[in-house]
């Protein structure tokens, strides 16, 4: 049975691969607009205070990813889901109109605050939607949004800006940022997961009469343990801190930070590196797409083995040949063969995608949100230090050369790192459900 066969999770499916979609065009919004907001010198920005409104975004991302993760395990999914949605509509429609360059900034931090909580959480509820030996690749599916939302917002802003100006861009995406509030309010459920481990047993029935969840779903092994009177109440703290589960807790967010490190990186300079290297800009720009393409082909395929063959193997391969391609570069191969390797680059950056799925089944449901959060928020700290990283070593006789051995080391480091997962999570256990205990091998 695939991920989404059964109503009830294709509906929370689809819903959260729309959620991702709107929050990477938000997301990439300003990026869109930026070129037109310093050709006309809007509010008097320059590339330094641009540079600081991306950073504020960033940051609002961080602590959105943080905090919605943790009252997420606290509150509820649903809830938090569309008040992040609601939040980045919201503050990215009041963006068109800002009547100063702080006010802008302030809307963009605000906005960031959702675009950062959304993430953990729609990966949380479709987790417990799905089919438990499908749940990686139903995480790499709905994360396919971020490239596809970039893509659409990429292409749209050549036609868009230039007919109706950069606020129609704002105001257009929080008109159906909020559209999607409504689809959301009415098709996402609240996880039975968590109903069930809140003594909420009789909203949980209600729900599984409601959405046609297969038996092997997450949600619905947690009311089956209900009925069986076998679940256990945990707080998200206590979950994580539990023997055996403490070091992952502190290596998922080591390993997030490392692998949207090269990431962003990646993706901020990639363009210019390769032109430092010799290429001509439109080469470079081909190189970009290259590098997105690998890595939207990466999220699917890499969670679907992930599923199969064991996370630990996936992503630690994927992170070394990721290295090996970069080392490959330093050799100065010809253009066909730079594309490929920059191809394969991406495809292998993905592992980052899997390891958010790798920490969303290696903790219990009551602690999942909690732990995502971090992953996703302490991890985007690499992805401020990757281009800031790359920018330095390219003002430096290094260049070109000296980013690709740093990205070979962050790669090996990577992999290390999830070999170093203790084999304590509820994945590599025999018998894998959805409470807070679960039966050892």
């Amino acid at each position: 049975m695939s991920a989404v066969r059964t109503a009830g999770s294709r509906a929370v499916v689809l819903t959260c691969l729309a959620v991702t979609v709107i929050d990477g065009i938000d997301l990439l919004m300003f990026g869109a607009v930026l070129p037109t907001l310093l050709e006309r010198g809007e509010w008097g920005i320059t590339a330094v205070s641009a540079g600081l409104v991306g950073s504020l975004s960033l940051f609002g991302m961080m602590i959105g990813a943080t905090v919605a993760g943790y009252l997420t395990d606290i509150v509820g999914r649903r809830p938090i889901v569309l008040g992040c949605v609601a939040l980045f509509s919201v503050f990215t429609g009041v963006c068109a109109i800002a009547q100063s360059l702080e006010m802008f900034a302030i809307f963009r931090f605000l906005a960031g605050l959702g675009f950062g909580g959304a993430l953990p959480t729609v990966i949380a509820l479709t987790m417990e939607y799905v089919r438990i030996e499908r749940r990686q690749f139903a995480n790499g599916l709905i994360q396919t949004g971020f490239p596809v939302g970039g893509a659409i917002i990429s292409v749209v802003a050549i036609f868009a800006i230039p007919a109706f100006g950069w606020h129609a861009l704002f105001a257009a995406a929080a008109v159906i940022g909020l559209v999607l509030f409504v689809v959301a309010y009415r098709n996402l459920p609240e996880s039975m997961a968590f109903l069930v481990a809140r003594g909420r047993v009789d909203e949980a029935r209600a729900l599984a009469e409601r959405y046609d969840v297969g038996d092997g779903a997450e949600s619905s092994i947690a009311l089956a343990q209900a009925d069986a009177g076998a679940v256990e109440r945990r707080s998200a703290l206590r979950s994580m801190f539990v023997p055996g589960l403490r070091v992952a807790v502190v290596l998922f967010p080591v390993i997030s930070f490392f692998g949207l490190l090269v990431s962003y990186g990646m993706n901020t300079w990639i363009p210019q590196i390769l032109r430092s290297t010799g290429y001509d800009l439109g080469s470079a720009l081909s190189f970009l797409l290259a590098f997105n393409i690998g890595s939207a082909i990466g999220m699917v395929v890499l969670t679907g083995l992930a599923d199969r063959i064991g996370s630990r193997r996936v992503i630690s391969s994927g992170f070394v040949l990721g290295a090996l391609a970069v080392a490959v570069l330093i050799l100065g191969p010809a253009q066909a063969v730079v594309f490929t390797l920059v191809l394969v680059i991406g495809f292998c950056a993905s592992s980052q995608t899997a390891v958010y799925g790798f920490a969303g089944v290696y903790f219990p449901a009551s602690a999942r949100g909690t732990v995502l959060g971090l992953c996703t928020g302490l991890g985007r700290l690499g992805g401020v230090v990757g281009p800031i990283m790359v920018g330095l070593i390219m003002s430096t006789s290094a260049g070109a050369t000296g980013v690709f051995w740093a990205f070979c080391a962050v790669g090996v480091v990577a992999a290390v790192l999830v070999s170093l997962v203790p084999r304590t999570g509820l994945s590599d256990r025999r018998t894998a459900v959805a409470g807070t205990e679960v039966a050892t091998a």
